[in-house]
């Protein structure tokens, strides 16, 4: 091989080489603006979804008045939400929270599973934060909730 036939398989081969890496980076460039958007559009529903169930959560304890046709409406944008960017397992923790609505303990007991499911989700993989953590806060004092958690979710 000459020398000049060298330097053109040099030249060639250096051309491709950063064809490659640039290939490469706006492979890697769109598919971290995937991740991202994604990651923006599950928070934005995993905050609809605890927003909702705080309202209810205030409408039970007649903090605030939600007309319940907007409630619905919320849950459905929430649910077609889910249905796009939700895991496996926070669209079946809703499914079952949805199936529960007459079961006052473990209605809420679902809720917040599903808020620490979408906790975990979102950043915390290895949260020490469990539902028992989320529902306790909603109770005044620990005896109140311990009592709750008897009547109502530790007999279901």
């Amino acid at each position: 091989m000459s020398q000049s036939s060298l330097q053109v398989l040099i030249g060639v081969l250096s051309i491709l080489v950063v064809l490659i890496t640039v290939f490469l980076k706006k492979s890697h460039d769109e598919l971290r603006d995937v991740k991202s958007k994604l990651s923006e559009k599950k928070f934005d529903t995993y905050n609809e979804i605890l927003a909702v169930l705080f309202d209810i959560v205030k409408q039970q304890q007649k903090l605030t008045t939600i007309s319940e046709d907007e409630t619905l409406s919320r849950l459905m944008n929430v649910k077609r939400d889910l249905m796009l960017y939700g895991n496996d397992k926070i669209i079946r923790k809703f499914f079952e929270w949805e199936e529960n609505q007459l079961k006052v303990g473990y209605r809420l007991w679902n809720w917040a599973e599903l808020a620490a499911l979408a906790r975990r989700d979102m950043a915390y993989q290895s949260t020490s934060i469990t539902a028992d953590d989320i529902l306790r806060s909603l109770f005044r004092n620990r005896h109140e909730y311990l009592e709750f958690k008897e009547e109502f979710i530790l007999k279901k």
